[in-house]
């Protein structure tokens, strides 16, 4: 993501990190490792908050361990890690007047990123920054999914390969039954033999559950809001 709006990230040891700010619902800092690389990790985002210009900031607490008030951080909200590792059958509800689809052009990209984001169409107001930038249809290891239905666009979400799982992410919409049967669907044929993963929370999370991924462990985004001593 970051890559893709030319403001590449970093890899420490312990974290990863961008210094250049990363897109509108990323963070800036995701950590690698748990409990033990916690000073380590504190005196990083230490350092990367008070060597900049003041502004918002966000860290993903892959291992939910960190402290981070001290810094001016608030929990944002907590997740829990999922994953589908077994098979599934396949058992799909009645999708009659839907269609999944697989965005590959610009034009289709913009209108996926606005209902994903829940933006309006606003003549007068500027639109705001782009999350994804058209270069990721480029990339095959990135697939961008719409459900659509009679009246247009219905949901979505995003599938991403990694070295040996594939992340369900950015999941939208009315129909989000529909949307995770499509996603898994999708995932088995494009990416064959990967277990599923990514991470949710609330309604999200318990829809997640009934099909069928289970909870590995917990994370936590944490915010530290422009200004903020």
């Amino acid at each position: 993501m970051c890559r893709a709006q030319d403001h590449p990230g970093e890899f420490g040891e312990t974290l990863w990190l961008t210094r250049l700010g990363a897109p509108r619902f990323y963070p800036d800092v995701v950590t690698t490792a748990g409990v033990e690389a916690a000073a380590a990790q504190l005196k990083a985002i230490a350092d990367l908050v008070g060597s900049t210009r003041p502004r918002e900031w966000f860290v993903k607490d892959s291992f939910n361990c960190l402290h981070l008030e001290a810094l001016g951080f608030a929990p944002l909200f907590d997740a829990d890690w999922i994953a589908l590792t077994r098979a599934q059958p396949d058992v799909r509800p009645d999708r009659s007047g839907y269609r999944s689809t697989i965005v590959t052009d610009e034009a289709g990209l913009t209108a996926w990123e606005r209902s994903w984001a829940g933006d309006a169409p606003n003549p007068v107001a500027s639109p705001p920054p782009r999350v994804f930038m058209p270069g990721l249809l480029a990339d095959d290891s990135i697939v961008f999914v719409s459900l659509r239905g009679d009246d247009g666009l219905v949901g979505g979400g995003i599938l991403n390969r990694g070295a040996d799982a594939v992340g369900l992410s950015n999941l939208f919409g009315s129909r989000m039954e529909l949307v995770w049967q499509d996603l898994i669907a999708l995932a088995g044929d494009i990416f064959s033999g990967l277990p599923l993963v990514g991470y949710e929370h609330g309604d999200d999370l318990a829809a997640a559950k009934q099909v069928g991924f289970e909870s590995l462990g917990s994370l936590r985004i944490w915010r530290r809001r422009a200004g903020a001593l």
